[in-house]
């Protein structure tokens, strides 16, 4: 292969009295240059009682995107100039990277608390309650699809808007049976966004129903859409601890994260100054 100096490719198929897709020798499959192929690298490939020339198309293939690899190395090293620095200091920077970070990981995973207390979490909403206001409504709801030719529509639909124990263990009884869909959000505070994801409306036309009244209906060509919300805080309002909680324990557990962290980069800069591992000329 001329232009490519001391590159060069043997891959040799022939036909052999054993009927076998390696070449003569039995070892080397194929060579780029010094990087040498061997038989036992690619006999995995072909799976016993594949005919001849199903394996040697599958040992082909292989050879044919191993021989690549190694000449776009090969050209690589030869067109960019300066390659083999670069390339060497990505690969010590990658390795010095990965290893701080995996000690780094090590030392936080043996020492973080990840305990958060309840009365933690309020704590910390009490003392942040600006950062806890939402850019859509926060509402607790259920949303109903319901098919429009279901015999229970009716008794549904007299049932949905209900605060009754008994009324609302009533609906869900007929939903479960009847209803396409039902969910409460397990009773959790959601995002309004949640809510518009389950029927026919986008947030903004949600956000408008809700200024109205506490209900929508609509439908679709085959379905009702009935929703009630029993409890709803607007935008830019102050939303509820419980609808905060979760994020709330892993902000305290983020905080934690990076004290530990502060603690190992004080702790390490001591330790190397003290011993003399770290010298440094600047003046303090």
């Amino acid at each position: 292969m001329k232009g490519i100096g001391t590159l060069f490719i043997i891959v040799l198929f022939t036909l052999f009295s054993c009927r076998s897709p390696y070449p003569n020798d039995g070892q080397i499959v194929a060579r780029v240059g010094n990087n040498v192929l061997l038989k036992s690298e690619v006999e995995y490939l072909v799976p016993p009682g594949i005919s001849y020339d199903d394996s040697i198309a599958m040992v082909q293939q292989y050879v044919n995107s191993w021989s690549l690899k190694y000449l776009l190395i090969a050209k690589a090293e030869k067109e960019i100039p300066g390659v083999h620095g670069s390339i060497e200091r990505e690969i010590n920077d990658y390795r010095n990277s990965l290893l701080a970070y995996r000690y780094e990981k090590q030392y936080i995973d043996q020492r973080l608390d990840t305990l958060v207390t309840e009365n933690e979490e309020r704590q910390y909403y009490f003392d942040n309650q600006e950062n806890f206001t939402s850019t859509n409504s926060v509402v607790t709801a259920r949303v109903i699809k319901i098919s429009s030719s279901s015999p229970n529509l009716a008794r549904i639909k007299s049932l949905y808007r209900t605060e009754s124990i008994d009324d609302v263990a009533e609906l869900e009884r007929i939903c479960y049976n009847s209803a396409d869909k039902y969910t409460n959000f397990d009773n959790r505070w959601v995002d309004l966004a949640a809510v518009a994801g389950e029927i026919p409306f986008d947030i903004t036309e949600v956000e408008k129903q809700i200024k109205l009244r506490n209900y929508i209906e609509t439908t679709d060509a085959l379905y009702n859409y009935l929703v009630f919300f029993s409890e709803i805080i607007n935008p830019e309002h102050i939303a509820p601890f419980e609808f905060y909680q979760q994020r709330i324990k892993e902000i305290i557990i983020g905080k934690r994260k990076q004290e530990l962290i502060e603690k190992l980069e004080r702790d390490l800069m001591k330790e190397a100054l003290d011993n003399n591992t770290l010298v440094t000329t600047i003046n303090k």
